[in-house]
């Protein structure tokens, strides 16, 4: 058990591959296998989404629906089941920048909502460079970090600043058409946020409101997959939705119910799913 365990073509592609290429010039083969990540990870056209799709899309939760939720629960803080700060740097391709985006967003909403003042400035700054890597301008800026200092010592401020960053997020990527790194962006933070509840619940002494939490969020994975089926033609996007599907058994298989404690058994496979499949994105 281990329960304490999206870029045009031209110069821009050549770009980037250089910039992986300098960062690995000692290792020619770590090189090469970087490069092909890059040409075949990156997002090369967008998927006219349906109205539907769209309005879910831009309306799916914040990760803070759920780590309000695990505060409220009384469940604790434990920054060392968050992704690592230290990997931010690794993540070359569109995809995975994206998918990291979303679970740094919700390591940042975690942090945020306990209040913890370093760990939030740690994931703001992993935040900030993914989106400033993604194109995402004008919304993760200097000036946002003066203001998250500012408001350290008030926690509702703070979550309510965050939760801005998240909307005008949303709302830059709509106006610019790229979907696809939404649906990215969302699929990581849900996939982190079921694997936090996930874990705090399995480590509770009594999971009962932790479960609630992760029961409540049998919806949103429906929605989720919803979304994601408008790119089952995208053989890049069809591991996203097939790892996002594999944690439909958390709904079915476990007899979670709001108002119900979970042995430990089967806790303890709640989290192991959701932990690799949060291991797909963080990896």
């Amino acid at each position: 058990m281990k329960a304490f365990t999206k870029i045009q073509s031209g110069i821009a592609l050549v770009a980037l591959i250089l910039v992986i290429a300098a960062s690995s010039c000692n290792n020619p083969a770590k090189q090469d296998e970087q490069a092909n990540a890059a040409a075949s990870d990156t997002i090369k056209k967008e998927v006219a989404l349906s109205p539907e799709s769209q309005s879910l899309l831009y309306s799916f939760p914040t990760p803070f629906e759920v780590t309000t939720m695990l505060e409220k629960a009384k469940a604790g803080f434990i920054f060392d089941i968050t992704n690592p700060p230290a990997n931010a740097g690794k993540y070359v391709t569109e995809m995975s920048k994206a998918l990291n985006l979303g679970i740094y967003s919700a390591d940042l909403s975690y942090s945020a909502t306990y209040n913890r003042t370093d760990e939030t400035n740690k994931f703001l700054a992993c935040t900030n460079k993914l989106a400033d890597e993604l194109g995402i301008a004008g919304v993760y800026d200097q000036t946002l970090l003066e203001r998250v200092k500012k408001y350290n010592n008030n926690r509702d401020s703070l979550v309510d600043l965050i939760n801005r960053v998240f909307s005008q997020t949303n709302d830059f990527l709509s106006k610019n058409n790229r979907n696809q790194i939404a649906v990215l962006i969302a699929a990581g933070g849900f996939a982190e946020g079921v694997y936090l509840a996930a874990y705090l619940g399995e480590a509770a002494k009594d999971n009962t409101k932790i479960m609630a939490v992760i029961a409540g969020q049998k919806d949103n994975h429906s929605k989720l997959l919803a979304i994601l089926n408008a790119y089952n033609a995208d053989q890049n996007m069809k591991p996203i939705a097939d790892a996002i599907g594999k944690l439909a058994p958390i709904w079915v298989n476990y007899g979670i119910e709001s108002g119900k404690k979970l042995p430990i058994q089967k806790t303890g496979a709640i989290l192991d799913l959701a932990e690799s499949v949060r291991l797909e994105f963080v990896k």
